[in-house]
């Protein structure tokens, strides 16, 4: 099996098997149409190849009115989807985190405006602007802080050390922003809000939402976690070889790692609306919206945050007068959606084990749905002129120029002659176009999706902004990168990073890559399978985070352990490829220290197999750093192995790996 690394690690290829997994229930023929589109938006993402399996539910005024499963929740053991097959929800679980923190706002125990620290005392940074952090912050993706800790994130097993090594993370933080000022998406404050939850509480993030939220709206297929000793779960499947790939448990519990069923997610939902879980002040808290002032120049964020909610108010329906609650959840294996309109009472929820565009499917059921009900206000509108090319204002030209978002560097090229922009990314070597763009006399350079760009210098700083084809809804998609005095980038110059303290559960399985951007002196990029972030050097060992508009941004740092280059980055320890030795002739390999894993590179051509110890693992990248092995995914006596290869032996201390190397 061979697939490219990426360095999130959170999209690969699953295998389709075309048939229900579960009878529907009556079919109301006041939801027949909705049914329908339901069913067919559903199928046609399963046999797109992304996905194996589905379930989809829609809750009327307290009533489902539709459930079903699709396709093989275990193929081994043929068993379909049905309506209590759990799915992991992802990041869905941030507004059971923001609800659990609403409760204990309610009781007198938490104040949304008050410093974190307050509640969390151990709770510390390198960057002194951590104290200024304050709860609502956290559930409105405005705390500055960096992106999200993912050492042991999406795991085989459960880690019981997760949160205090997220503590040890942050501690060795800084923040990316100051606190309060931009909302963009962070996982690390729902982590730290599982924390906060606990300290407060008194209880385990598990124990509460049982307690409080669980039980509470009747939600007898969730739980933190799959169920234990469950076995009606949704399996994800490799798109190589139709094998089942490890359940998938999520320990970043409050961020993302509740598994629950498309049919209670809908009754969270209408609990909401029933004031069941929280208060109708509470709720309108909840649910007005909550991001930070400088989030955009104009206008209203596409990701318009509530607490914990992606947007209050989902733009495509907003222009139809109906306010539509969104929140979408994506791990490794699974994509959810589950959508709440409030003044109709319904809500809508959709989860796939493996990839599909959930919210392009949930659109699709809920205006199926509205228009199926009569639902949608009459209106008037007028069609809007259709903008003209024109020519590209002088003001204009001095935001031509370097610019860096979240896994590209971006230059932008003006043609004044064509009154086109040319937007080219960074690909490890020289900057390439990947559109050009028509000015047009509306002010925006169209993009073929229909999408608008422009810039905005408003909050001091160049910004290229992306808007809605037709509401004025837009992100902040990149930042200039201001030019700085050089610093020496060698230590980071077209370096390929091999991880020395990975785990034996951790499903993030990646390499880093490194390397100086021939442009920008004193910046490097940091990434790997095509993902160029920029970072600027503040010492020849030490990068920054410049980019407060960025999701998902670390730390890269070097450090020099016994004569060689170690590379930290969040709970990471990385050696420097070139210096991994080669697998000598009837090597023994053993670990002397747990979390010190053992690399070897390998000479020739030839077969590798393993025999391994219990709680071990192996894996083996290939020459060009893409994975060609596992034993978490795929156990075999052998393998074929490319000259140039690299094997990380992890395990136990004192575990020895026996292996049989021909060539």
């Amino acid at each position: 099996m061979k697939r490219k690394i990426m360095i999130w690690g959170f999209c690969l290829t699953l295998m389709v098997l075309m048939f229900s997994g579960c009878s529907p229930k009556a079919e109301p023929k006041s939801y027949q149409k909705t049914i329908e589109t339901a069913r067919l938006e559903i199928w046609n993402a399963i046999s797109a190849g992304g996905a194996s399996s589905a379930t989809v539910a829609i809750m009327d005024n307290g009533k489902i009115v539709y459930e079903e499963g699709f396709a093989m929740a275990n193929r081994g053991e043929a068993l379909g989807v049905n309506t209590s097959t759990q799915f992991n929800i992802g990041s869905i679980s941030k507004i059971f985190t923001a609800a659990a923190v609403m409760q204990l706002v309610e009781a007198g125990k938490v104040d949304l405006d008050k410093p974190v620290v307050d509640y969390v005392p151990d709770f510390t940074m390198q960057d002194s602007r951590y104290k200024n952090i304050t709860v609502r912050m956290l559930l409105n993706h405005s705390s500055g802080l960096p992106g999200t800790d993912i050492y042991n994130g999406f795991a085989a097993a459960v880690d019981p050390d997760f949160l205090a090594n997220f503590m040890v993370y942050l501690a060795n933080s800084n923040l990316k922003d100051d606190p309060g000022v931009v909302s963009v998406y962070c996982n690390d404050g729902f982590t730290l809000a599982e924390v906060l939850i606990e300290k407060v509480s008194g209880q385990s993030y598990s124990e509460y939402l049982n307690q409080n939220i669980f039980s509470k709206s009747g939600m007898e297929d969730s739980s933190c976690y799959f169920k234990p000793d469950n076995s009606n779960i949704a399996l994800k499947y490799s798109n190589d070889d139709g094998s089942a790939l490890p359940a998938e448990y999520v320990n970043l519990m409050g961020t993302g790692g509740i598994s629950s069923t498309a049919a209670d997610l809908c009754r969270f939902g209408n609990n909401l609306l029933t004031n069941k879980i929280m208060t109708a002040e509470s709720f309108s808290e909840y649910t007005s919206p909550q991001y930070g002032p400088e989030t955009v120049p104009s206008g209203t964020p596409i990701t318009n945050y509530g607490l914990g909610w992606d947007m209050v108010a989902v733009a495509d329906f907003a222009e139809q007068g109906i306010q539509v609650l969104s929140k979408n959840g994506g791990t490794l294996q699974f994509n959810s959606q589950l959508y709440v309109l409030p003044e109709q009472g319904l809500s809508v929820a959709v989860i796939f084990a493996g990839s599909a565009d959930t919210t392009a499917v949930t659109n699709a059921i809920t205006q199926a749905l509205l228009e199926e009900k009569g639902a949608l206000p009459g209106s008037e509108t007028s069609a809007a002129a259709a903008p003209k090319p024109a020519k590209i204002p002088d003001q204009l030209a001095s935001f031509g120029g370097y610019y860096g978002a979240n896994g590209s560097t971006i230059k932008v090229e003006f043609d004044r002659q064509n009154n086109t922009m040319d937007y080219k990314k960074f690909n490890g070597t020289e900057f390439v176009s990947t559109g050009t763009y028509a000015y047009m006399d509306d002010g925006y350079f169209y993009m073929l999706s229909g999408n608008r760009l422009s810039f905005s210098d408003r909050f001091g700083q160049k910004l290229i902004l992306q808007t809605l084809p037709t509401a004025d809804y837009s992100l902040v998609v990149a930042q200039a990168i201001a030019s700085v005095t050089p610093v020496d980038t060698q230590n980071f110059a077209n370096k390929w990073w091999i991880p020395t303290n990975f785990s034996a559960i951790d499903l993030n399985t990646f390499v880093a890559a490194t390397g100086s951007i021939p442009d920008l002196p004193g910046f490097i990029y940091f990434g790997g399978d095509d993902t160029y972030t920029p970072y600027q050097l503040k010492d020849g060992n030490t990068a920054e985070m410049i980019l407060p508009y960025a999701r998902d941004l670390v730390e890269p740092r070097i450090s020099e352990v016994n004569g060689k280059k170690v590379l930290n980055m969040m709970n990471y320890t990385f050696m420097d490829a070139q210096d991994v030795t080669g697998l000598g002739k009837d090597e023994t390999i053993s670990i002397a220290k747990a979390n010190q894993n053992q690399v070897r590179k390998l000479d020739a051509d030839g077969m590798f197999g393993v025999t391994m110890p219990e709680g071990g693992r192996v894996i083996i990248f290939a020459p060009d750093f893409t994975l060609s092995y596992d034993s978490l995914y795929a156990a075999t006596d052998s393998v074929p192995v490319a000259a140039g290869s690299y094997v990380m032996f992890i395990g136990n201390e004192g575990d020895s790996f026996p292996y049989d190397y021909t060539f």
